[in-house]
């Protein structure tokens, strides 16, 4: 079943919007694992990185917000 923003917490929403925009230095060991775990994030040779799925997951909740008349 896949991973939706809803199931995530802040922490890690947060992690995936920065990844999104490159590196996350600050990323946790324990935080990582978690992301991973979900497909969301994958080990590169220079470090952890938002996976395909992440970045979709991230791209469709910041366009859906923006389409959100109620904001």
């Amino acid at each position: 079943m896949p991973v939706t923003w809803d199931d995530l917490t802040g922490e890690e929403r947060t992690a995936l919007k920065r990844m999104n925009r490159g590196p996350y230095s600050d990323l946790s060991p324990a935080l990582t694992e978690r992301l991973m775990s979900l497909g969301l994030v994958v080990q590169r040779p220079g470090g952890p990185g938002i996976s395909r799925e992440g970045r979709e997951l991230v791209i469709k909740t910041l366009l859906a917000a923006r389409q959100d008349p109620a904001d």
